[in-house]
């Protein structure tokens, strides 16, 4: 009885009006044994209605039992709740809250002032802190009408409960009264419109709760709002923080439109076929697509068994579970919270905020920390209390943990993979399931695929993420939405840090402290001096095992995107989600710098002349020959297999990024067996002087010059190598371009011919001149049509030859060109007779009904044997400036055949013959060769006659052959 008069001044009507003991009870007994009809079982709540919860004294002498107070139902989203009207309970955690920051200012030597009140310092509490620290909030104790005088002193000085504590002291016992300090100021606002009353009326209107026009405004709409609002922000965001605003300020309450979306969406996801519920054994799963971090089944279903008691929930039913695990989630964050909040002051550091979220289940990535911290962080004291917090998990959740950055990736991908909808998505895109796992590869790089490729099946085959099997032959795969791709984009990431943690090993502890716990996991593989941490040498032995070259720069640039504080190469440690962080990075750049994928990406789009998304082979060799790297048609086919994860026998950007990747390890392999040959083994740098020696060896130009800041170096190490030749690349793909990206053998032999045929040796050549040249090559043109297009191909050679740097070109519409304009021709002409060749043989792929994957598998099969026959026979393998070319002969197909351990008979035997000349071109026996088309012709023969038996084995061989080494 005490307590309900000493809080009734200070909480309002927040707490409906007690009355008669007797009507009381009678009211609760009837509440509790009313059931709502809807109710499964009986036991479910309508959102809005009256429930009664128990409300502990903490106040009297006496106050053995709980009485049941009934409160309105406030149904809110996860994280965010708008604070509930306070009680007892509040007020004390708040008053000693008060007390405690206080008391950890002044151990840290500071002062209190900003804890000074109108009134001066704050009150002491009766007989000291230490017996504040003993108290139970919770239980019932001696506490006297002192400790309630004193904690309603307190409270009238905290800001957020001014206004309502006004009157407090006044109408407290007069033997309580005479303990409170004297009045301030603050008794001067207002008298009883100052507190909410029970006559004020809500309503609810489209999942908002809304005050009528003549109702007060509630007490946290006169205090500042807990939100700051960017100007610059994307719009959802912007929305969700004015929702947040709203909730903070007591405006809004209950899940907006767009959440009770967000759950109808994810609902209908995991819900039985055909049916309108879902298995209550799937409401893990569906909380952990959803993004929360609480998913363990004994948590979840205790939350679960209070909404029903049955096997299965409908939505309305989930509704409810959802606001109640709401309430379950915010305590057991602020538990969490009051955890690492060591000194007791209510806030916590921005430095342990990783560690926090990690403990609370997040995957806390540094930059979306900083991210959502500029916008959370009001003050920007580097603090947060525990409101600040749950804004920021809301920002943090709000885009699933990606960056506005990362954000308009996923989105861009999901804009070029998606299709128009259809039914109940039609007039928005969505994602096919077939889609799914090339969109999230394009975003996160080749590395995730064994991940997507999974996640891909599973929805294309309507399993999705729950745990629940069923018979879904006779449904459609559902598609997805851009905030649904956004959820699977986050469920991959945290299948890759799971993937990780598991390989590498428990970092922490529950007190945060670093150890080991799996002896032969990657983690502890690579930290030799078991410090419990990743130090730089020890990143660049993971990283060579994996075989990429680490180069400082790129380091470097991760380091001041992941690492909190300045990196020490000597010191410095990597914890592990700072590793994860590190290695998510890398690899999706695939061991570039941000400039470098960023202007890959700008050649790639160049060379994309149809948007498709994919290059061919011939594309990506006229790429690869502008970026300044010489490549033949048919090595650039074996790379290709390597990286065409896909199997299209085409690249994607991140195939292309993979193949580059190879290529510059080629490029860097050759650096340091320049730099190990002019070494100095005792500093393991190489000496200024012998500079030009290195650089001159990799087919750099001189003169060369030291970058600045190295002019006085004596040595060099081989990052500075490596800084150095980048620099020298541009003139190397300048001449490389001029080249065309023919070798200088093949320039030779170009020289050698266009001097031949240069009848007067004016260092130009006639049209008459051209023709002879042409037909050298066999490039003639055979019509008046081409001749014409001859004309036009001389003008683009010139332009190519003016972009190459070449000056001496001649005018456009001359009926002479120069020698360099003949390269860029030659080179015009090569790839045209190139991709005729290519587009005869996918005319012949068709016709042979043979896929992508085994085309290029009987092409590996092909030139493994052609370059064997060069070794049986001792022949030298021809240069690419001969035009030889690849051929098989008759007896390197018989040694083929029998590869496949079977025996040819003499009759097997002749008709292997007889097939193998009519496949050669002049009809030859003993001397036939077959070029790559007649041997895809011959395997199909064989294949399809099932020739001497082979066939079982044959299918074998290829696709053992033709199986793909891993990517590096």
């Amino acid at each position: 009885g005490e307590a309900e008069e000493a809080m009734a001044p200070v909480v309002g009507a927040s707490l409906t009006p007690l009355g008669d003991p007797a009507a009381r009870l009678s009211a609760s007994v009837t509440s509790l044994h009313s059931p709502s009809a809807n109710s499964p079982g009986g036991g479910r709540q309508r959102r809005g209605s009256e429930r009664l919860v128990p409300l502990r004294s903490t106040l009297g002498k006496s106050q053995s039992t709980s009485k049941l107070l009934p409160l309105r139902t406030m149904p809110l989203p996860p994280i965010m709740r708008a604070p509930r009207p306070a009680n007892f309970e509040d007020m004390f955690t708040a008053a000693r809250l008060r007390v405690a920051k206080r008391s950890a200012v002044e151990r840290k030597g500071g002062t209190a002032a900003h804890l000074v009140s109108s009134r001066g310092l704050l009150p002491e509490f009766p007989g000291g802190l230490s017996r504040l620290s003993r108290l139970d909030p919770f239980g019932t104790s001696d506490q006297d009408l002192q400790t309630k005088s004193w904690a309603a002193a307190i409270l009238s000085d905290v800001g957020d409960a001014a206004s309502d504590m006004k009157g407090s002291a006044r109408e407290l016992p007069e033997d309580a009264a005479a303990c409170a300090p004297a009045t301030s100021s603050h008794d001067s606002l207002g008298g009883e419109d100052s507190r909410r009353t029970s006559r004020q009326s809500d309503l609810f209107e489209g999942g908002r709760r809304q005050r009528t026009p003549d109702a007060p405004a509630p007490r946290a709409a006169r205090r500042q709002s807990v939100v700051t609002i960017p100007s610059k922000v994307d719009p959802d965001l912007l929305e969700m923080l004015e929702t947040i605003a709203a909730r903070a300020d007591g405006r809004v309450d209950g899940f907006t439109p767009k959440e009770i979306e967000r759950f109808e969406s994810a609902f209908s996801r995991f819900k039985i076929p055909g049916e309108s519920d879902l298995y209550v054994v799937d409401v893990p799963d569906l909380l952990g697509y959803l993004g929360h971090v609480i998913t363990q089944e004994e948590a979840v279903m205790s939350v679960v068994r209070e909404v029903t008691t049955y096997d299965y929930m409908d939505f309305e039913e989930y509704l409810t579970f959802m606001e109640r695990f709401s309430e379950f989630e915010r305590a057991e964050f602020l538990k969490a919270f009051y955890e690492f909040d060591e000194d007791g002051s209510g806030e916590i550091s921005v430095k342990e905020l990783r560690t926090l979220t990690k403990a609370m289940g997040f995957v806390p990535l540094r930059q979306m920390v900083h991210e959502a911290l500029s916008i959370v962080d009001v003050d920007g004291n580097g603090q947060l209390n525990f409101n600040e917090l749950c804004t920021f998990l809301a920002v943090y959740q709000h885009a699933e943990g990606f960056t506005q950055e990362e954000v308009a990736e996923l989105r861009r991908q999901f804009n070029f993979f998606s299709v128009p909808g259809e039914g109940p998505n039609r007039g928005m895109n969505v994602l096919p399931p077939e889609a799914l796992s090339d969109a999230l590869v394009q975003v996160f790089g080749l590395q995730v695929t064994p991940f997507t490729r999974i996640m891909g099946e599973r929805l294309s085959s309507g399993q999705g993420l729950q745990k629940s099997s069923f018979d879904r032959s006779h449904s459609e795969p559902e598609s997805l939405r851009f905030p649904e791709f956004l959820i699977f984009a986050r469920k991959l990431r945290e299948e890759v840090f799971k993937k990780m943690r598991a390989d590498c090993a428990d970092m922490f502890t529950a007190g945060g402290k670093k150890h080991l716990a799996t002896e032969h996991a990657e983690f502890t593989k690579f930290d030799k001096d078991g410090s419990g941490g990743i130090s730089e040498a020890e990143l660049r032995a993971v990283l060579k095992e994996k075989k990429y070259t680490p180069l400082r720069v790129v380091l470097d640039e991760i380091f001041d995107e992941i690492y909190d504080g300045e990196w020490d190469p000597e010191t410095s440690e990597l914890r592990f989600e700072e590793y994860f962080d590190f290695m998510l990075i890398f690899e999706q750049r695939d061991g570039f710098t941000k400039v470098e994928v960023r202007e890959l990406r700008s050649v790639y789009d160049r060379f994309d002349e149809d948007d498709s998304g994919e290059v061919s082979v011939m594309e990506c060799a006229e790429l690869f020959r502008y970026v300044g790297y010489r490549v033949t048609l048919e090595d650039l086919r074996d790379h290709v297999v390597e990286v065409d994860e896909n199997g299209s026998g085409q690249l994607d950007f991140r195939e292309f990024l993979r193949l580059m990747r190879l290529y510059r390890e080629k490029e860097l392999k050759k650096m340091k067996e320049a730099f190990a040959r002019c070494m100095d083994q005792s500093k393991n740098k190489v000496p200024t002087h012998m500079l030009e020696t290195v650089l001159t060896s990799l087919g750099h130009d001189p003169p060369f010059h030291l970058p600045p800041g190295m002019e006085n170096e004596l040595y060099i190490d081989f990052d500075d190598l490596v800084a150095i030749g980048d620099l020298c690349r541009s003139d190397y793909v300048a001449k490389e371009r001029k080249k065309a990206g023919f070798s200088d053998e093949e320039i030779e032999h170009f020289e050698e011919i266009y001097h031949r045929f240069d009848l007067n040796k004016n260092g130009e050549i006639d049209n008459l001149e051209l023709q002879n040249i042409l037909r050298e090559f066999g490039w003639q043109p055979r019509s008046r049509e081409q001749q014409t297009q001859l004309m036009q191909k001389i003008d683009t050679a010139r332009a190519l030859a003016r972009e190459a740097g070449i000056l001496d070109v001649g005018e456009d519409g001359s009926p002479t060109l120069r020698f360099w304009t003949f390269v860029q021709l030659a080179r015009m002409c090569k790839t045209e007779q190139d991709k005729a060749d290519e587009a005869a043989l996918r005319e012949l792929q068709q016709e042979l009904n043979f896929t992508e994957g085994e085309l290029e598998d009987f092409r590996q099969i092909f030139r493994t044997w052609v370059r064997k026959s060069y070794q049986l026979e001792g022949r030298r393998q021809p240069r690419a400036q001969d035009n030889v070319p690849e051929m098989l002969s008759r007896d390197m197909i018989r040694r083929l055949m029998r590869s496949f351990g079977t025996s040819i008979s003499p009759s097997n035997g002749e008709k292997l013959d007889a097939k193998i000349q009519s496949l050669d071109e002049e009809s030859r026996l003993e001397t036939a060769q077959l070029n790559f088309a007649a041997f895809l012709k011959l395997m199909r023969w064989v294949l399809d006659t099932d020739f001497a038996g082979v066939v079982n084995d044959a299918a074998e061989k290829f696709g053992g052959q033709g199986e793909k080494e891993p990517a590096a």
